[in-house]
């Protein structure tokens, strides 16, 4: 069960053929979806996608939202110092 707070909430499952267990359900891809930051900050050597969520949405787990409104496809290289990173709002 997906939570309906998750980003992952609205994509569809897709069975898969396993050679091993027969057909298994899997969520297809998704699509990152365009977002409008509403603030940009220039992060420090201390800050962490989890402590930047935690800071604009209160949730920690929320920080996916920062990653899908970055332009770099690895999480890890969201957070540079002193590079400005783009926050959008929490929907």
């Amino acid at each position: 069960m997906i939570d309906r707070r998750s980003r992952y909430a609205t994509t569809p499952v897709v069975p898969v053929d396993d050679e091993w267990a027969g057909s298994q359900p899997l969520l297809a891809l998704r699509a990152t979806p365009a977002s409008n930051a509403v603030l940009s900050i220039q992060p420090t050597d201390t800050d962490r996608l989890d402590l930047l969520a935690w800071r604009f949405y209160r949730d920690p787990t929320r920080f996916w939202r920062i990653c899908d409104a970055a332009t770099e496809p690895d999480p890890f290289d969201v957070v540079v110092p002193s590079e400005p990173i783009s926050i959008p709002p929490d929907r």
